[in-house]
């Protein structure tokens, strides 16, 4: 697929409505930009803000870089600066959420800020780009779509692979019934690099708020280990572990491709260590769905080098991934043929039964890296007050089945009951503190009606 017509397909996505009021549009006056804020400014806001700046239109701009970590604002600020105009660099999002020029925010904080940064912004006017996963807590994604509904804005998730016109037409080959009655798919989850440890605790550096850094969290002594990227995410109190940090794409593309919503069972096992369990998520992880109609098998376990991500040639040519290595692969078994699919810009391919030991393909399309469209599928939604390719609603269904899994695997492995209208978990009420756990006063999620 060349690359204009991948910009085309991209752009064409998600063009519905989702406000109640389509003339509550963005506030940008001076040459019809959109002014955004970002909000963490650590190695992920590298890439999102990069991918922001290469609109072809050179129509948004960054009027603040906020960071509790002031050195960590100011090195962002030096990435996205314009001649024409000052990037603020601050420490609190408040004031951000109190200046009326901002039209809306990027969120690239550590998951456990995701929720109360959302709904202040949604409060204050503006829309929310989001990273994924969508929230560290069940209520916690539950009160960020009421906010996002509440206040008539748009939210957007960083589950980019959504705007990949190949996991599209993945889609629509499966909803026309190529692949058969599908009844199981697998979900892979490997990851080369092990599990981290927490180093001592050290005095705080002088440029960083370290109880802003909390935030909503139980409050814990500084370690240089929460600065480091991603590495955070591998302590419940403030995130869930590798479920969330990659495998929610996965989760995502497959629950999206294949229609499911919510499953009406979950079984988790792994966490081999339970004392450090009580601390951390698993490395290694088995978990079940069932759906009712359909069984979806998630597989995931750290320290396997031998385990692969999508590379850059992979994802920016028409070629495939050694899908028996690929981390991130999904496997969709029809009554007719396989589906192979990943994220990254891996493609699919469908297999049917081999030939003298080889593969057989029946159908297949390259796929290529989306960052940069997701991102600017965002900016389109702002201006044209539409829904963007990975609404609040559908980040949050994603998210909730991590939340599932993690409830199931720290209560024991429990077969969760859930209710398929609701959401609600109905025979563990041993969850309901992992649903909605108690938030430091100061920084509570507040219940959105």
């Amino acid at each position: 697929m060349k690359r204009r017509e991948f910009v085309k397909l991209s752009s064409a996505l998600g063009a519905v409505s989702i406000l109640s009021n389509p003339r509550s549009a963005y506030s940008s006056q001076v040459n019809d930009r959109v002014n955004l804020a970002v909000i963490g400014c650590g190695s992920r806001s590298d890439w999102v803000c990069r991918d922001f700046l290469k609109r072809p239109r050179d129509d948004v701009r960054f009027f603040y870089c906020c960071d509790v970590d002031l050195n960590r604002a100011r090195h962002r600020m030096n990435q996205v600066k314009q001649e024409d105009m000052e990037t603020k660099v601050i420490q609190d999002a408040r004031v951000i959420f109190d200046d009326r020029s901002v039209d809306a925010v990027v969120l690239v904080t550590p998951d456990h800020w995701h929720a109360l940064h959302t709904i202040q912004a949604c409060e204050a006017g503006k829309d929310v780009y989001v990273e994924k996963p969508l929230s560290r807590t069940a209520f916690e994604g539950e009160m960020m779509v009421k906010a996002a509904r509440k206040y008539d804005r748009i939210v957007g998730v960083g589950n980019q692979t959504r705007s990949a016109p190949y996991c599209l037409s993945a889609k629509k080959f499966i909803e026309e019934g190529n692949l058969g009655k599908i009844e199981f798919v697998r979900v892979h989850n490997m990851w080369s690099f092990p599990l981290p440890n927490l180093e001592p605790s050290i005095p705080v550096p002088d440029s960083l708020d370290w109880d802003r850094w909390i935030g909503p969290s139980p409050y814990r002594e500084f370690s240089p280990t929460f600065m480091k990227a991603l590495v955070w995410s591998y302590f419940w109190d403030y995130g869930n572990g590798l479920l969330a940090t990659q495998g929610v794409h996965q989760i995502d593309v497959a629950r999206w491709i294949l229609g499911l919503k919510i499953p009406k069972s979950c079984c988790s096992w792994g966490g081999f260590d339970k004392e450090r369990l009580k601390e951390q998520p698993p490395s290694t992880n088995s978990v079940m769905f069932d759906f009712g109609n359909m069984i979806m098998n998630i597989e995931q376990m750290m320290g396997t080098p031998y385990m692969l991500e999508t590379d850059f040639v992979v994802r920016e040519s028409d070629m495939f991934p050694y899908w028996y290595q690929n981390s991130s692969r999904i496997e969709i078994y029809g009554s007719r043929y396989l589906m192979v699919i990943s994220r990254l810009g891996a493609g699919w391919q469908v297999f049917d039964r081999t030939k003298q030991r080889l593969p057989v393909v029946k159908a297949q399309e390259y796929g290529r890296y989306t960052n940069p469209e997701h991102m600017s599928n965002f900016v389109d939604a702002i201006r044209e007050r539409k829904a963007p390719n990975s609404p609040v609603e559908e980040g949050h269904l994603s998210t909730m089945l991590i939340h599932y899994a993690n409830a199931s695997l720290r209560t024991g492995g429990v077969k969760l009951d859930i209710d398929q209208t609701t959401g609600e978990i109905t025979n563990c009420p041993e969850t309901e503190k992992y649903w909605r756990p108690e938030f430091r006063k100061e920084y509570d999620i507040p219940e959105i009606q």
